[in-house]
């Protein structure tokens, strides 16, 4: 039943040991690679333990971001509308030293195309902004924080656009190139029906 092997993943992965969890995970998908939701919270599990991750699976920090990516895709092909998903595959490039940006960017353009209304769309245009601003593509910042008008956005809407004319303001124009920072990706693991 690959459900309870990811139910029981899910388990280790909150309580330990975690590498139960990476070989639950791994389990869940061998028995039906067809669920996303498994590859998902393998993914997510991966990425916030990292440590353990490249301990157990032999790997390199940028190695153990290739796989937790890796699996991250690997559930959106199976589940290609699915809006949390594509924010869990384009928050995980916050964590990646260095930073790959022209990932990050297309992983969030994915995520506006799957976003399902406009509070989705504008939360999206949140992280389009952060990294254009770190890239030095401050028109592009500029028009994605332009088009986000819900108040739940506002404050950090404040400071970006702070952020933003600082930059404009600069002898460089651009500011510094550093990447940009968010919350670790995902919600809790997902049980399985």
């Amino acid at each position: 039943n690959p459900a309870a092997w990811n139910n029981l993943a899910n388990f280790y992965g909150h309580r330990g040991p975690v590498t139960n969890a990476f070989a639950y995970y791994e389990q869940a998908i061998q028995l039906n690679p067809q669920e996303p939701v498994y590859c998902q919270n393998f993914a997510t599990t991966v990425f916030l333990f990292r440590s353990d991750a490249m301990d157990f699976y032999r790997l390199s920090e940028q190695q153990v971001f290739d796989k937790a990516l890796g699996l991250y895709r690997q559930a959106l092909k199976l589940d290609t509308n699915n809006f949390v998903l594509a924010t869990d595959l384009a928050q995980t490039y916050y964590g990646i030293k260095p930073d790959r940006r022209s990932e990050a960017l297309e992983a969030w353009h994915y995520a506006l195309k799957v976003a399902g209304d406009e509070i989705e769309r504008e939360g999206v245009y949140v992280h389009l902004a952060r990294w254009e601003m770190s890239g030095g593509q401050l028109a592009e910042a500029q028009a994605h924080l332009d088009a986000i008008t819900n108040s739940l956005y506002a404050e950090i809407k404040g400071r970006l656009t702070r952020n933003l004319a600082a930059k404009q303001a600069s002898p460089s124009g651009a500011g510094t190139n550093a990447t940009p920072t968010a919350p670790a990706p995902g919600p809790a693991a997902t049980e399985a029906k």
